[in-house]
Protein backbone atom coordinates (compact mmCIF):
# COMPACT_ATOMS: atom_id res chain seq x y z
CA UNK A 1 0.00 0.00 0.00
CA UNK A 2 2.64 2.19 0.85
CA UNK A 3 4.23 1.84 -2.06
CA UNK A 4 1.22 2.23 -4.54
CA UNK A 5 0.65 5.78 -2.46
CA UNK A 6 4.57 6.62 -3.38
CA UNK A 7 4.09 6.18 -6.45
CA UNK A 8 0.91 7.87 -7.00
CA UNK A 9 1.71 11.21 -5.09
CA UNK A 10 5.15 10.98 -7.16
CA UNK A 11 3.30 10.79 -10.54
CA UNK A 12 1.07 13.65 -9.11
CA UNK A 13 4.08 15.60 -8.65
CA UNK A 14 5.24 14.42 -11.84
CA UNK A 15 2.34 16.08 -13.93
CA UNK A 16 2.12 19.07 -11.91
CA UNK A 17 5.77 19.91 -12.56
CA UNK A 18 5.03 18.91 -16.45
CA UNK A 19 2.10 20.87 -16.98
CA UNK A 20 3.74 23.65 -15.09
CA UNK A 21 6.55 23.75 -17.65
CA UNK A 22 9.55 22.48 -15.56
CA UNK A 23 11.22 20.63 -18.26
CA UNK A 24 11.01 23.27 -20.79
CA UNK A 25 14.69 25.04 -21.47
CA UNK A 26 13.15 29.13 -21.77
CA UNK A 27 11.35 27.96 -18.35
CA UNK A 28 14.12 26.98 -16.37
CA UNK A 29 16.63 29.93 -18.14
CA UNK A 30 13.85 32.31 -17.26
CA UNK A 31 14.30 31.07 -13.42
CA UNK A 32 17.49 30.57 -13.18
CA UNK A 33 17.68 34.62 -14.31
CA UNK A 34 15.40 35.46 -11.64
CA UNK A 35 13.07 36.69 -14.96
CA UNK A 36 10.07 34.02 -14.33
CA UNK A 37 9.45 32.84 -11.20
CA UNK A 38 6.87 30.16 -12.65
CA UNK A 39 9.38 27.03 -11.85
CA UNK A 40 10.74 28.55 -8.61
CA UNK A 41 6.92 28.93 -7.38
CA UNK A 42 6.38 25.10 -8.76
CA UNK A 43 9.40 24.00 -6.34
CA UNK A 44 8.56 26.08 -3.18
CA UNK A 45 4.66 24.92 -3.66
CA UNK A 46 5.75 21.21 -4.13
CA UNK A 47 8.28 21.45 -0.86
CA UNK A 48 5.43 22.84 1.10
CA UNK A 49 2.77 20.59 0.40
CA UNK A 50 4.67 17.44 0.62
CA UNK A 51 6.93 18.63 3.52
CA UNK A 52 2.95 18.55 5.85
CA UNK A 53 2.00 15.90 3.56
CA UNK A 54 5.45 13.08 4.59
CA UNK A 55 4.82 14.15 8.68
CA UNK A 56 0.76 13.75 8.19
CA UNK A 57 1.21 10.68 6.70
CA UNK A 58 4.23 10.08 9.32
CA UNK A 59 2.03 10.71 12.18
CA UNK A 60 -0.50 7.62 10.85
CA UNK A 61 2.54 5.47 9.98
CA UNK A 62 2.00 5.74 6.36
CA UNK A 63 5.93 7.08 5.72
CA UNK A 64 9.47 5.83 6.77
CA UNK A 65 10.76 8.86 8.26
CA UNK A 66 14.62 7.78 7.82
CA UNK A 67 17.09 10.82 8.03
CA UNK A 68 19.98 10.22 6.62
CA UNK A 69 23.25 11.17 8.42
CA UNK A 70 24.95 15.01 7.88
CA UNK A 71 28.09 14.29 5.99
CA UNK A 72 29.07 17.72 5.41
CA UNK A 73 32.16 16.81 2.87
CA UNK A 74 29.97 14.86 0.75
CA UNK A 75 26.83 17.16 0.70
CA UNK A 76 29.09 19.88 -0.19
CA UNK A 77 31.07 17.16 -3.04
CA UNK A 78 27.53 16.47 -4.42
CA UNK A 79 26.96 20.21 -4.52
CA UNK A 80 29.49 20.54 -6.93
CA UNK A 81 28.58 17.49 -9.24
CA UNK A 82 25.14 18.80 -9.21
CA UNK A 83 25.81 22.35 -9.90
CA UNK A 84 28.23 21.59 -13.23
CA UNK A 85 25.83 18.86 -14.12
CA UNK A 86 22.99 21.23 -13.67
CA UNK A 87 25.07 24.42 -15.50
CA UNK A 88 26.43 21.72 -18.74
CA UNK A 89 22.92 20.27 -19.07
CA UNK A 90 20.13 22.58 -17.75
CA UNK A 91 18.05 20.18 -16.15
CA UNK A 92 18.48 18.96 -12.65
CA UNK A 93 17.35 15.15 -11.89
CA UNK A 94 14.01 16.09 -12.04
CA UNK A 95 13.36 18.07 -14.68
CA UNK A 96 15.89 15.71 -16.61
CA UNK A 97 13.36 13.25 -16.02
CA UNK A 98 10.78 15.02 -17.03
CA UNK A 99 11.99 16.42 -20.42
CA UNK A 100 13.48 12.70 -21.34
CA UNK A 101 9.12 11.30 -20.64
CA UNK A 102 8.86 13.73 -23.21
CA UNK A 103 11.35 12.89 -25.65
CA UNK A 104 13.87 15.70 -25.76
CA UNK A 105 17.39 13.66 -26.75
CA UNK A 106 19.42 16.10 -24.65
CA UNK A 107 17.59 15.06 -21.27
CA UNK A 108 17.95 11.64 -22.45
CA UNK A 109 21.67 11.63 -22.13
CA UNK A 110 22.18 13.93 -19.24
CA UNK A 111 19.43 10.92 -17.32
CA UNK A 112 22.08 8.62 -18.68
CA UNK A 113 25.07 10.82 -17.17
CA UNK A 114 23.50 11.03 -14.04
CA UNK A 115 22.92 6.99 -14.19
CA UNK A 116 26.62 6.56 -15.13
CA UNK A 117 27.82 8.87 -12.38
CA UNK A 118 25.46 7.31 -10.15
CA UNK A 119 27.37 3.59 -10.50
CA UNK A 120 30.81 4.97 -10.62
CA UNK A 121 30.17 6.58 -7.40
CA UNK A 122 28.52 3.18 -5.87
CA UNK A 123 32.15 1.68 -7.56
CA UNK A 124 34.75 4.34 -5.46
CA UNK A 125 32.27 4.98 -2.65
CA UNK A 126 34.16 1.98 -0.16
CA UNK A 127 37.23 4.49 -1.16
CA UNK A 128 35.78 7.60 0.03
CA UNK A 129 33.58 6.71 2.85
CA UNK A 130 36.59 7.05 5.71
CA UNK A 131 37.10 10.43 3.89
CA UNK A 132 33.35 11.43 3.93
CA UNK A 133 32.49 9.88 7.30
CA UNK A 134 35.21 12.25 8.87
CA UNK A 135 32.26 15.11 8.38
CA UNK A 136 29.32 13.25 9.74
CA UNK A 137 27.38 15.41 12.46
CA UNK A 138 24.32 12.46 12.72
CA UNK A 139 21.04 12.92 12.07
CA UNK A 140 20.27 16.91 12.09
CA UNK A 141 17.10 18.05 11.47
CA UNK A 142 15.21 21.43 12.76
CA UNK A 143 13.25 19.30 15.30
CA UNK A 144 16.37 18.29 16.83
CA UNK A 145 17.94 21.59 16.72
CA UNK A 146 14.65 23.43 18.02
CA UNK A 147 14.02 20.61 20.54
CA UNK A 148 11.21 19.41 19.23
CA UNK A 149 9.14 16.61 19.86
CA UNK A 150 7.56 15.87 16.32
CA UNK A 151 8.79 17.82 13.00
CA UNK A 152 5.16 18.57 12.14
CA UNK A 153 5.62 21.48 14.37
CA UNK A 154 8.56 22.71 12.36
CA UNK A 155 6.45 21.20 9.02
CA UNK A 156 3.44 23.19 9.27
CA UNK A 157 5.56 27.17 9.72
CA UNK A 158 7.82 26.21 7.31
CA UNK A 159 4.86 25.23 4.64
CA UNK A 160 3.31 28.75 5.62
CA UNK A 161 6.52 30.69 4.87
CA UNK A 162 6.86 29.14 1.77
CA UNK A 163 3.60 29.39 0.34
CA UNK A 164 3.54 33.32 1.35
CA UNK A 165 6.80 33.82 -0.84
CA UNK A 166 4.68 31.74 -3.53
CA UNK A 167 1.24 33.87 -3.67
CA UNK A 168 2.64 37.10 -2.02
CA UNK A 169 6.32 37.64 -2.37
CA UNK A 170 7.71 36.20 -5.67
CA UNK A 171 6.60 38.41 -9.00
CA UNK A 172 7.70 37.45 -12.70
CA UNK A 173 9.85 40.45 -13.84
CA UNK A 174 9.90 40.88 -17.50
CA UNK A 175 12.20 42.88 -19.53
Amino acid sequence: MKLLLGLAIGAAIGAVMQLGGASSYRKILGSLLLKDMTIIKLILMTIAVTTVGIYALDLIDMANMDIKPTYVLGIVIAGLIFGVGFAISGYCPGTCVLASAEGKTDAMFTLLGGLIGAALYAVVYPLLAPLINISNFGQITLATVFNVNNGIWIAVPFSAILLLLVFRVLKDRYE
